[in-house]
Formats: C-alpha cells, sequence, structure tokens
C-alpha cells in the first residue's frame, strides 16, 4: 500500500537534493529520512537517489516514480480539500516558513490562534531566512511563506505590513547621550549585524549605501541569525546594531536600550505574504492567508491589489 508521508518525503529529497533539508522542513530526523526512502526504494525494488558531485540526484527509475509522485500528492490535496468542505474536524498539516524577524515578535501568537480556531490541525512552523523559505515553497515541502523582502518572479505575493529598521544601542554609550549621528559616526562604534543572506542586513546596508557609507568599512564584530540574541547583547553594554521595531518595543519604552537617529536613514520595508505562482493553494494555506491577512488590513494593500484567495 503507497504511503502518502514516504511520498511526500521522496518528492522533499528530491526537490531539495538534500537528505538533511528535508528532515529540517519536514519535522523528521535525517535517519527516519532514510528509512522512509529504503522503504520506498524496497517497495520499488529500485534504487531511486545517487550521488553527484556532492548532491542528492534522482535515478532513472527515481525520475520516473517522481513524476508520478507529484501527481498523486496533487491528487491527494485536492481530496483533502474536497472532505474539508464536508467534514467539520478537519486534519491535516500546514506547513509554513516564517522569516527570523516575524519570528521574534509578531507571528508566535498569530500561530496560536489560528490553531484554536482548527484545533483538529497541526502547524510545522520552519523558521528562516527569506531566502531559505524560497526554497521549501519552490520544492513544495512547504504550502506558504511570510518572507522580508519581495520574492522572484515564480512566487505570488502579498504584501501584509510595514516595517521600520531603527538603530539602538545601550544607555550608557556615547551614541545614546546624542541621541543622533552622522552616518559617518558609524565606523568608530562596533557593531552586530544579521547574517549576510538576512532580508534585515540587505536593507540596511542599501540604506546605509545610499548615505555614502562603505559598507565595507565598518567594525561589524559579530553575526548571528537570531534577532533576540542580538538585542541581548546590546542590552548587556555591547555594540550598536539594526533591528525591526517590533522586536525592540518593550526594551525601548522601559529604557533598557535606545533607539539613536542617523541623519538622513530611513529603512523600511513590506513583510510578504508568498506562496508558489504555478501551485494550487492548499485548504489549510488559503484559511491561513485570509486569517493572516485580516490581521492588519489598516495596512494592507488595497482589497483590488490583492490576489483571490
Amino acid at each position: 500500500m503507497i504511503d502518502i508521508t514516504k511520498l511526500k518525503t521522496f518528492v522533499a529529497v528530491s526537490d531539495l537534493g538534500s537528505f538533511s533539508k528535508a528532515s529540517e522542513m519536514l519535522y523528521i530526523t535525517q535517519p527516519a529520512v532514510t528509512q522512509q526512502i529504503k522503504a520506498l526504494e524496497k517497495m520499488v525494488g529500485a534504487k531511486l537517489f545517487q550521488r553527484q558531485g556532492g548532491r542528492i540526484v534522482l535515478t532513472e527509475e527515481g525520475k520516473r516514480i517522481y513524476e508520478l509522485a507529484k501527481s498523486l500528492l496533487k491528487d491527494y490535496e485536492n481530496l483533502m480539500e474536497e472532505m474539508a468542505k464536508i467534514k467539520k474536524d478537519f486534519k491535516d498539516t500546514l506547513f509554513v516558513g516564517i522569516s527570523t524577524t516575524l519570528s521574534e515578535y509578531r507571528v508566535p501568537e498569530l500561530l496560536v490562534e489560528f490553531h484554536s480556531q482548527m484545533p483538529g490541525i497541526s502547524i510545522r512552523a520552519f523558521v528562516e531566512n527569506s531566502q531559505q523559505i524560497e526554497e521549501g515553497l519552490s520544492s513544495g515541502v512547504l504550502n506558504i511563506g511570510l518572507i522580508e523582502r519581495e520574492p522572484s518572479d515564480k512566487f505570488r505575493a502579498i504584501r501584509w505590513f510595514y516595517d521600520e529598521i531603527v538603530f539602538f544601542t545601550h544607555p550608557a554609550h556615547p551614541f545614546a547621550k546624542l541621541g543622533e549621528i552622522n552616518p559617518e559616526d558609524l565606523y568608530s562604534t562596533d557593531l552586530i549585524f544579521r547574517e549576510v543572506s538576512s532580508g534585515t542586513r540587505k536593507v540596511v546596508k542599501e540604506e546605509l549605501e545610499r548615505l555614502g557609507v562603505i559598507f565595507e568599512r565598518l567594525r561589524i564584530k559579530i553575526e548571528i541569525n537570531c534577532g533576540r540574541s542580538i538585542l541581548s547583547m546590546v542590552k548587556s553594554g555591547y555594540g550598536c546594531s539594526f533591528l525591526s521595531r517590533g522586536i525592540l518595543e518593550k526594551e525601548l519604552q522601559e529604557g533598557n536600550i535606545v533607539e539613536v537617529k542617523i541623519k538622513g536613514f530611513n529603512a523600511r520595508r513590506w513583510y510578504y505574504l508568498v506562496f508558489p505562482e504555478d501551485t494550487k493553494m492548499t485548504f489549510l494555506a488559503n484559511k491561513f492567508s485570509k486569517f493572516i491577512l485580516s490581521k492588519r488590513e489598516n495596512e494592507l494593500v488595497k482589497d483590488e491589489e490583492r490576489v483571490n484567495l
């Protein structure tokens, strides 16, 4: 008997070209991924994958199974959607990708609220930078994503809400007493930044370069892919950084950190709800989209600019 779970794992490994990436996005251990693939290979009676240049690729037999598996999984999603229209106790899993920044201050509470409305479902949230989430969407492992940059053309995107990135430090830092600095003053202080592939870093870099700052000359001493960790380090008295205002609001109000204005600096960006252009949204992804979009109605684009969900 065909196991839908094994087929999903097989397609994920194929699209991502990695057992470890498939493991991470599917929320199962790598040994479990290997076991499922071996079980499927035993059922088929042939090897489905082979190594090629350090990457996992399909064998000829694997390619034949892949196309059929994709078609079967699509039919399965359609079946689940029809069942959902009939049953009130709908059970399925939503695989959602969330950019690191959003995972730290806005989306967790919304996930809890959404689940309370559909208690029979499971939610698997994959937290990574926007690039990794796009890869997960392309592979079909993720159903929908919330990212901090405009995606590539192969995705359908809906603007969710507008966000501001602010420069901050601890109250004892010399910049805190000034209140406002010139862009070139940044050369004189130690900085903590998000990782190179971060959407936050990209926006800040572009804005600073617009103001004439040579980014490579900045004293970036620590790089880390977690905004909360950056906040903790600055609170402890080390350096300065840039983060979304939403992450910092409470600490700013309590005086644990201080916002410092940079003359001419205005880093703002939209967060986007994204899903593959050429793929029909699953029932759960559709429900989640409508739920998410209802939460920031006053900051969204006009109704007529949205896609039909």
